[in-house]
């Protein structure tokens, strides 16, 4: 390994530290779900497939709910005759 990454993981404090590069600030397919992985994260789940199964699940829900989801209509307007 040259020496650029070994000071960069040197100097670290903490892995945030880390996150540099063209990467960030982008969106992710895992930005709506953060809370939730976090939540199950401090209860204790460790399994990273098992918590990929369970986002994947969680979207295919929200996208099936939402597509059959009643949308506003706009009602026709009222005149007094």
């Amino acid at each position: 390994m040259a020496w650029h990454p070994v000071k960069r993981f040197a100097d670290a404090t903490k892995p945030e530290d880390l996150f540099t590069g063209q990467w960030q600030n982008r969106p992710s397919v895992l930005d709506d779900d953060g809370s939730y992985l976090d939540d199950r994260w401090n209860e204790g789940a460790t399994n990273a497939r098992k918590l990929w199964e369970e986002i994947v699940c969680r979207s295919a829900t929200r996208a099936t709910t939402s597509a059959y989801a009643p949308t506003r209509t706009r009602s026709a307007p009222h005149h007094d005759l």
